[in-house]
């Protein structure tokens, strides 16, 4: 992600994959330059570290549902990030294609980033709870 407001780039938080979200998700995006979201992710996930399936890593991945909030916005959202065919909003399953998907992937409970929305305005995300950290590979 690139934004910038007084002429540096925000610092972006360091963020945590297993081995197999990572090769999942690449899969998903590909090597092409993507643009939106696509393109937030591929940025995401060539900076993240990359941990051995069957380490724990308590960090947003997939398949875990996480409580996060979005902004100034004390409102707490539950969902989980799923591959894209598994997604269903009223459910709260949602893709890693989507803007707060590819946003949250990678972060710990209570670490925050910066992050751009469909319209381009900037929102902080933020998980504040991910359940099951004891099944996190």
């Amino acid at each position: 992600m690139t934004t910038r407001s007084t002429g540096a780039a925000p610092r972006l938080p360091a963020i945590h994959l297993s081995a197999t979200d990572h090769a999942l998700l690449s899969g998903l995006v590909g090597d092409a330059d993507a643009e939106g979201a696509a393109g937030l992710l591929q940025q995401e996930l060539a900076r993240a570290h990359v941990h051995r399936s069957g380490r724990r890593i308590p960090t947003v991945g997939l398949n875990h549902w996480v409580h996060y909030v979005d902004g100034d916005n004390s409102r707490t959202r539950r969902i989980k990030i799923v591959l894209p065919a598994e997604a269903d909003i009223d459910q709260g399953l949602i893709s890693p294609l989507s803007h707060v998907g590819a946003g949250l992937l990678g972060l710990a409970q209570g670490q925050s980033i910066r992050w751009p929305a469909p319209s381009g305005q900037i929102r902080t995300l933020t998980p504040v709870l991910i359940e099951d950290p004891d099944d996190l590979v």
